[in-house]
């Protein structure tokens, strides 16, 4: 069963939209068809009361069915056109047996009955038949005639279930997409606040740390210059911050206040390791600190990484010496972050998530090496094609 009810021969078809107009009218134009044949050939063959009744409770039902706004009630038509219509089709030369195989293809395709449900009423239907042409004495041809339309409409419901079915399960496979996607975005924009956050205020405490300190030791200018220091990663966290909240509510569009400071500056490798070093640690670099190599999705993945492997290393091993290179090696760059053993914690979920998005051979790797915490990646380098911070052509 699924999820949600459905019946395309509501007012509104099975995926919420409204009815085509021309199913409105090609419906309407088959009671008109038929209502006029019946009352024409009813007055000419002097149809009994019961014929008149019968067939006239079977079309009103059918027109029902067209403005009935409840599942019930137009499921309700539908048995109605079945048996009211059934016992009328030997009667009428077999024109009653329109009502009849509209009813069986309204029951058969509504995906909240079982789906037997439609092949019962065909053969209701063409039991009450044969009985009628048993006691009006009907060739057997018009049975077997009547017994080919019910089949057609007991295969035509069929199908038009079957179609709801899978268009369904199309919506809401690409609801399910579009959901997973929305979450991926709300973990990656968490992600995003989360290594802007501890970078920025782990280091705006050392920075103002120092900045007390410089002021108790009379040290106005080099506190001064701290504190400088310490506004510009606050902005720099901040643009960060905003970056990734507006990702978050897709709001991408809404461009950035026109203070907020350049984001590109707290996304280069170079401006992490100097900030490193403001903030009291050591660190020595080798290789090309710009990456040029790398295009910007690859080159953003590494800058990330960096900064949350520099920020362990300051919360989990204080004051120890960081060491990173960068080794251009064939078609791929290796980045490498290592410093001495200090605490445990070194998460490496956020790395790996982020250079799984890059859907690539990519790669990162965390662990204890030689007495060392090291964090190694390996990116491949950018094609002649790919794009720089700028948007520019590399």
């Amino acid at each position: 069963m699924l999820a949600e009810p459905e019946l395309a021969d509501l007012p509104r078809d099975g995926g919420g939209r409204p009815r085509p107009g021309f199913a409105w009218a090609l419906n309407g134009l088959g009671v008109v068809v038929v209502l006029f044949w019946f009352v024409r050939n009813g007055t000419a063959l002097h149809h009994p009361a019961w014929v008149w009744v019968l067939g006239g409770v079977a079309l009103a039902a059918w027109l029902l069915r067209e403005f009935g706004r409840s599942t019930r009630v137009v499921l309700a038509a539908g048995v109605v056109m079945v048996l009211a219509g059934s016992p009328v089709v030997v009667p009428t030369d077999s024109l009653m047996i329109v009502p009849v195989i509209v009813g069986i293809v309204l029951l058969g395709a509504t995906v909240t009955l079982p789906v037997w449900f439609g092949a019962v009423a065909a053969v209701v239907a063409l039991g009450v038949t044969a009985l009628s042409a048993t006691v009006l004495h009907a060739p057997v041809q018009l049975v077997l005639g009547t017994s080919a339309g019910l089949l057609l409409g007991v295969l035509i419901g069929f199908s038009r279930r079957q179609f709801r079915i899978a268009e369904q399960r199309s919506r809401e496979a690409l609801a399910d997409q579009q959901r997973a996607a929305l979450l991926a975005d709300r973990a990656r924009a968490a992600r995003d606040v989360h290594d802007v956050l501890a970078h920025s205020l782990g280091g705006l405490v050392l920075q103002l740390d120092a900045v007390e300190a410089l002021l108790e030791a009379g040290r106005v200018d080099e506190a001064t210059r701290r504190a400088g220091e310490a506004r510009t990663l606050a902005a720099d966290g901040l643009a960060e911050a905003r970056r990734a909240v507006r990702a978050l509510r897709d709001d991408t569009d809404v461009p950035a206040r026109d203070d907020a400071p350049e984001p590109s500056r707290a996304s280069r490798l170079g401006t992490l390791l100097a900030d490193h070093r403001s903030f009291g640690g050591t660190v020595t670099a080798q290789g090309d600190e710009v990456l040029d190599a790398l295009d910007a999705a690859h080159r953003a993945a590494v800058v990330q990484v960096c900064r949350e492997a520099l920020s362990n290393a300051r919360r989990h091993a204080p004051g120890r010496p960081v060491a990173v290179s960068v080794v251009r090696d064939g078609s791929a760059v290796s980045v490498t972050v290592a410093n001495p053993l200090g605490s445990d914690g070194h998460g490496i979920t956020g790395m790996r998530e982020r250079f799984a998005e890059l859907g690539d051979d990519s790669s990162v790797d965390a662990g204890i090496r030689d007495g060392a915490f090291v964090v190694a990646m390996r990116v491949p380098v950018a094609g002649p094609g790919a794009l720089d911070d700028s948007g520019e052509r590399s």
